[in-house]
């Protein structure tokens, strides 16, 4: 299974929908700033899984800020971020995520992508932001209940069908 993390677009759906187009993702997990993005996304590609966590720039909607996913045996907790205070590093988030059983945490919120995995297995994936400027994603791939995690240029120069 191969999951897409996208992150603070901002209006940006034309770099979502390139990285769905090249990554090719059985699901998608949407990170905040902002809901009406993913929301849009959703409605492009209809039959592509999309989850999603608001962001401090949604405070107006109702989607959770805080979503506890198990996908193929992996455990994924998946936020926005700034509840966190992922500005000064994601040792908060780390520790939600070893508190509900985490393997993968999944954070957004400062716009610079980030990978690594912890001494003690948990993955801790930022996917930077899916928004203008240099856009990237993250990259989930699971098999055999492991996973795999990794940071990927969303491509500008190409369009993609539909665009």
């Amino acid at each position: 299974m191969k999951i897409l993390v996208l992150s603070d677009s901002h209006g940006e759906i034309a770099s979502m929908a390139r990285a769905i187009l090249e990554q090719g993702p059985d699901a998608v997990i949407h990170l905040g700033d902002c809901v009406p993005d993913a929301n849009a996304l959703q409605a492009r590609f209809p039959a592509l899984t999309i989850y999603q966590v608001k962001g401090n720039n949604d405070w107006r909607d109702q989607t959770p800020e805080r979503l506890e996913l198990s996908l193929e045996g992996v455990r994924i907790l998946a936020v926005h971020g700034h509840q966190y205070g992922v500005y000064s590093g994601p040792l908060r988030v780390s520790l939600a995520a070893r508190e509900a059983g985490a393997d993968v945490a999944l954070y957004g919120h400062t716009h610079i992508p980030a990978c690594e995995r912890t001494r003690d297995g948990l993955w801790l994936l930022n996917p930077g932001a899916c928004g203008k400027y240099t856009p990237t994603c993250g990259v989930i791939e699971i098999a055999n209940g492991r996973c795999t995690c990794y940071n990927a240029p969303v491509e500008t120069g190409k369009p993609g069908k539909g665009e």
